[in-house]
């Protein structure tokens, strides 16, 4: 009996207690459910700027020995463009040093674009914003401008490997980037991603030495068929990069993409079938010419080639995908798409007016000596580093910004292709 009289009396608080349970537990429910969705959130992708940083680490002390002691050595001789050659605090081509400082700039304004627009993960709305592939697009802005400024000291051929490393590692970064947007968990991760770029690092330190040319050629060829077939594989079965191509993942997936179903799928072999089919051209057409002319010292323009050529073909595809399920795109993201068009179309231009070739004989690279061309202080070459570096800014941008729109739009609704 007591206990019913204590319940009559707390009847009024009951019911309102009642009432607030469907809330409650909805509002438990969601919490968990962020809890799990950012629990499930690939960690592995944090590891791309903590190594970036260390390689850099190790990779910046060694080079500064070695350029200070080849700069030093009356006996090692220096490509300079001497008609437009500014000496200033001990640097004979002091002007070629400074122009990498557009590097610098560039990467610093990413970097502090990231820091005040980094959107805040709920784990319901928008993409997957892990930011450490975008931190490491930036420093790796910056190192391609501290290494082309130490490449610049002293210009030859045994240390431009320096002003090639990161931009390979930069236009890789762009693909894994823009990739794991709507794939974060099937991204390659970081030992992986980097022991590709270690691959071809080596490759091209290969390229210029005196190896055979058939023995270089056929090497990246096979390397380059691996690759490429592997690749195709997994990003067409939208799987997670494996050691070993599946090959009966590949065929399953070519069978059933003329279904109407399979829609995606169709669009994404079509975009497959375009990049592979310009890739072997362009590399077998290399291989030939360079057989031919028994060089290999073209190699670090063609797998930059290739590598930015693989990116941009699916970056269209990226949003021409998102064009068709009726995504906005800002229309900052065009105007930025106008800006990098001009300061590449420019940069190419200018860096296609060599004023230095450290591939000849010292004589005959002094012959395609030019006076300078912007201010009276920079020549070509420099120009080319400032246009290049809005360009890589821009770019990365693009694939930063490209996705703006989706910021709350529910994490359920978003179409992944």
């Amino acid at each position: 009996m007591e206990i019913e009289v204590d319940a009559r009396i707390n009847d009024d608080e009951t019911l309102h207690l009642i009432e607030q349970i469907p809330a409650n537990v909805q509002e438990l429910l969601q919490q968990s459910e962020v809890r799990r969705q950012l629990k499930s959130q690939p960690v592995y992708l944090k590891y791309f700027w903590k190594i970036l940083l260390i390689v850099s680490a190790f990779y910046i002390l060694p080079s500064i020995q070695f350029v200070f002691f080849q700069y030093t050595d009356p006996q090692v001789t220096c490509y300079f463009n001497f008609k437009c050659a500014k000496t200033y605090f001990g640097l004979t081509a002091f002007n070629n040093v400074i122009s990498n400082l557009s590097y610098i700039f560039a990467g610093t304004a990413f970097l502090v674009i990231l820091h005040f627009t980094k959107p805040d993960e709920d784990g319901i709305n928008g993409l997957h914003t892990d930011m450490s592939l975008y931190y490491s697009m930036g420093v790796t802005i910056l190192c391609e401008g501290f290494f082309s400024a130490l490449y610049h000291v002293c210009p030859s051929r045994i240390n431009f490997q320096f002003d090639t490393t990161y931009m390979l590692i930069g236009s890789g970064l762009l693909f894994f980037t823009l990739h794991q947007k709507r794939h974060a968990t099937l991204t390659a991760g970081a030992f992986k991603s980097f022991a590709f770029f270690a691959l071809f690092i080596f490759i091209n330190f290969l390229s210029l030495t005196n190896i055979n040319v058939y023995v270089f050629w056929i090497l990246f060829i096979i390397v380059f068929g691996y690759i490429s077939i592997t690749g195709t594989c997994y990003l067409l079965a939208h799987k997670r990069l494996s050691i070993q191509p599946s090959f009966s993942v590949l065929w399953g997936h070519i069978k059933k993409i003329y279904r109407p179903r399979e829609i995606e799928d169709k669009f994404r072999f079509y975009a497959l079938f375009v990049a592979n089919i310009l890739n072997w051209s362009i590399v077998l057409a290399s291989a030939v010419i360079g057989i031919v002319d028994n060089v290999s010292n073209n190699f670090s323009n063609l797998i930059l080639g290739v590598m930015i050529l693989n990116f941009l073909i699916y970056l269209f595809y990226y949003i021409g995908m998102k064009i068709k399920y009726r995504e906005k795109i800002h229309f900052m993201v065009w105007i930025l798409f106008v800006v990098m068009i001009v300061s590449w179309g420019l940069g190419f231009y200018f860096f296609e007016i060599a004023v230095t070739n450290k591939f000849l004989p010292i004589d005959e690279s002094d012959k395609l000596n030019q006076p300078c061309i912007l201010f009276g202080f920079f020549d070509s070459h420099d120009t080319w580093h400032f246009f290049s570096a809005i360009g890589l800014f821009t770019i990365m941008s693009i694939v930063y910004f490209v996705d703006w729109d989706l910021r709350y739009v529910p994490r359920s609704l978003i179409k992944v292709f």
